[in-house]
């Protein structure tokens, strides 16, 4: 029998906080790891629904160039954005699309309306011109536009004026996994009813140090979500896309290969995310010794399907959407990396539904 917590609740019933480290009960093990295709089994109760009002990427097209793919222009009209950085401009296109494609939310009031951002290169390009201008000219000579930026949270901050998002605005910057716990504190903001509408998003512009170098392949562009409480989505009569939960632990570097604490901690995160029914694990992994612990852990099916991680923490978030794109879908997107950070979100996605409210019923293609 499992002794209960001390707050009355199974430990498995216990919400995951944003880096806790979790310990898997002995009895359970990785499904999958034998080398078979790894899914997902319930074992928790339900908790408060968190559904998907609408969806959003803008990223590059295969084969596109770097950085000449986008038009802002056509993206954000012809004013207003001449002297914005490329990532919030990447943000403000992602973030208006998705808003539209959940049927633009007036009737949540500005105050519970509220905005996470995930992001490691998203003002990189900006801050290297910015150090080099220090160096050269001195600090007097940094262009009074730009100068806010030197704050990364200053990234998010147009895009949530602009769509009078108040209740909260916040940007994660954890390496690789950021747009996963952008998510993960959306969802636990929602939950603890600090907001009726959150929008997450994920944007990254081109690192300097990761164009025509070895390393991870550079990432540009965003990703954006728009999250509510069932309840809520259906009396605005908002298209339900479906729905998502996300955890996130942290195994210190240097605890790979057959290591039972790293088997441990990655079987407790899958099981933090897990749903009914069972999803196949999509891996989003780095060269390190870390990634290649993990697959190894998912067994040889998860191995093949595996994309490369980014240089930035795009590339799990993108993973997560395209299920939403493709009109429906289950999956758990689970990403580890060298510096021993490790994330996973499940993804269950299906065409937008009839709502009682006689909402929206189409998926906008905005």
């Amino acid at each position: 029998m499992r002794r209960p917590a001390p707050d009355g609740r199974d430990a498995a019933d216990r919400p995951v906080r944003a880096g806790q480290r979790l310990r898997l009960r002995r009895q359970q093990h990785l499904p999958g790891a034998a080398g078979g295709p790894p899914v997902l089994t319930p074992h928790r109760p339900a908790e408060a629904d968190i559904v998907v009002t609408g969806v959003a990427t803008v990223v590059p097209g295969p084969g596109r160039p770097p950085g000449a793919w986008f038009d802002a222009d056509a993206e954000l009209g012809p004013r207003g954005h001449k002297y914005l950085p490329q990532g919030t401009r990447y943000l403000l296109a992602a973030g208006r699309r998705a808003l539209r494609s959940a049927t633009a939310p007036v009737q949540v009031p500005p105050d519970r309306r509220g905005l996470v951002v995930g992001t490691n290169n998203g003002l990189a390009p900006l801050f290297r011109a910015m150090d080099r201008t220090v160096v050269d000219t001195g600090a007097e000579r940094l262009r009074p536009a730009l100068a806010p930026y030197f704050a990364v949270n200053v990234l998010a901050g147009r895009f949530a004026a602009e769509q009078a998002l108040k209740g909260f605005s916040c940007t994660l910057t954890t390496s690789s996994v950021a747009g996963v716990e952008a998510v993960q504190t959306a969802v636990r903001a929602l939950r603890l009813d600090r907001a009726d509408l959150v929008v997450v998003a994920a944007v990254e512009d081109l690192a300097p140090s990761s164009a025509g170098t070895a390393g991870p392949p550079p990432e540009e562009g965003a990703v954006a979500l728009v999250l509510e409480p069932r309840a809520a989505a259906e009396r605005r009569g908002a298209p339900v896309r479906g729905s998502l939960r996300a955890a996130a632990a942290f195994v210190p570097p240097g605890i790979d290969a057959a290591d039972p604490e790293l088997g441990l901690a990655v079987g407790d995160l899958l099981s933090a995310v897990q749903s009914e029914p069972p999803a196949p694990v999509h891996a989003v992994l780095d060269g390190s010794a870390r990634g290649t612990a993990v697959g190894a852990l998912l067994g040889a099916s998860a191995r093949r399907a595996a994309r490369p991680a980014g240089a930035g923490c795009l590339a799990p978030l993108l993973a997560a959407a395209e299920p939403f794109a493709a009109g429906g879908g289950r999956r758990v997107v689970l990403t580890a990396t060298a510096a021993g950070h490790l994330a996973a979100v499940h993804v269950l996605a299906a065409a937008p539904r009839p709502t009682p409210s006689g909402g929206l019923r189409a998926q906008s293609t905005a």
